[in-house]
């Protein structure tokens, strides 16, 4: 409630325009992104909106280190990393440092019902402020037109949200960049793996990732169907060795330090196997085939379901033989 509070009163802002035709032809946008990593991968309709309208525009992209190793390769932004979301207080400093220009334009991409979020629109004191949450908060302009929201995916919806702005509506797809990876190169070729299938139990949540002995089971499955798997195993993880020790007997395991090092892995291989997290994401903007696992109440919710052209939403505790539908990625 204290913080809710402290968001409410830092909202108490009024947008000076109330349209983007008022914007100057090279207008300051930012894009509030302190989130993780898939949020990220999900507002590329966002950038792609605005540089179709404005080509010259400074893009200014506000992250923090969760998702800053996926946004510093973007090569349609700038951007500016802050502290973590509960050194919030820390942002207006940062800001005044690194910001000597108006704001012409803030794009909420995010509940700004959030201390570390609102403190943002507040520093900034832009001249508008368009994106999510229109509804509940005055500081951001109500789009033009109603926006028909009815179970689309994340990136879909914020293709719809820029054409209701005023935007030419862009392609409603996950995209991502990357850099050249001679670490992950030499990696694949030690190791001579080759159509290979990654699998990805963690999620940001314990009640969205894997256990190990479903994970066991899962690749059983799937090396009895004829599949060489990569297990992608995060250094953060804190029981890594156990996770590598029972692991390894049926899939290589590969320690990744960087979210870029899973991005090389994925963009090499023949499919993906992911509980629900950025890894589905990724694999979605590169088109690769893609078994998405989600808790049961997400199956038919396609916010964040995987885009590729072939891919299957299996539940998290269902039967290893009705979540893992070999098939697709046999075509």
């Amino acid at each position: 409630m204290f913080k809710k509070y402290i968001s409410s009163i830092l909202n108490r802002r009024v947008n000076k325009l109330s349209s983007i035709n008022s914007l100057p032809n090279k207008p300051n946008v930012f894009i509030n992104a302190t989130f993780q990593i898939g949020d990220y991968l999900a507002i590329s309709p966002i950038i792609e909106a605005v540089k179709s309208k404005w080509p010259e525009s400074n893009l200014i992209v506000l992250c923090t280190k969760k998702n800053e190793d996926v946004i510093k390769y973007d090569t349609r932004v700038n951007y500016i990393c802050l502290p973590k979301d509960r050194e919030w207080y820390k942002y207006p400093s940062v800001l005044k440092e690194k910001i000597d220009f108006n704001a012409d334009l803030l794009i909420e991409v995010s509940s700004i019902e959030k201390p570390h979020r609102s403190i943002i629109g507040f520093t900034l004191n832009p001249d508008l402020t368009i994106g999510h949450n229109y509804e509940k908060h005055k500081c951001i302009q109500n789009p033009l037109v109603k926006l028909d929201n009815d179970n689309i995916s994340k990136p879909e919806y914020w293709s719809r949200l820029m054409a209701a702005y005023g935007f030419n509506q862009p392609s409603g797809k996950f995209k991502v960049f990357s850099k050249e990876n001679n670490e992950m190169e030499i990696l694949i070729n030690r190791e001579n793996i080759k159509d290979y299938l990654v699998f990805n139990p963690f999620a940001s949540r314990n009640s969205r990732s894997l256990s190990i002995n479903k994970s066991i089971d899962i690749l059983k499955k799937l090396k009895a169907d004829g599949f060489n798997c990569v297990f992608i195993l995060p250094s953060y993880i804190k029981n890594k060795n156990m996770w590598k020790s029972e692991l390894k007997p049926f899939s290589t395991v590969f320690c990744v330090e960087s979210i870029q090092d899973a991005i090389y892995v994925i963009k090499k291989s023949r499919g993906v196997i992911s509980v629900d997290t950025a890894i589905v994401h990724i694999a979605s903007a590169y088109n690769i085939p893609t078994i998405g696992l989600f808790k049961e109440s997400q199956l038919e919710c396609k916010l964040w379901h995987p885009q590729s052209s072939e891919n299957h939403v299996g539940s998290l505790t269902g039967s290893i033989e009705d979540i893992i539908n070999s098939k697709i990625f046999r075509n």
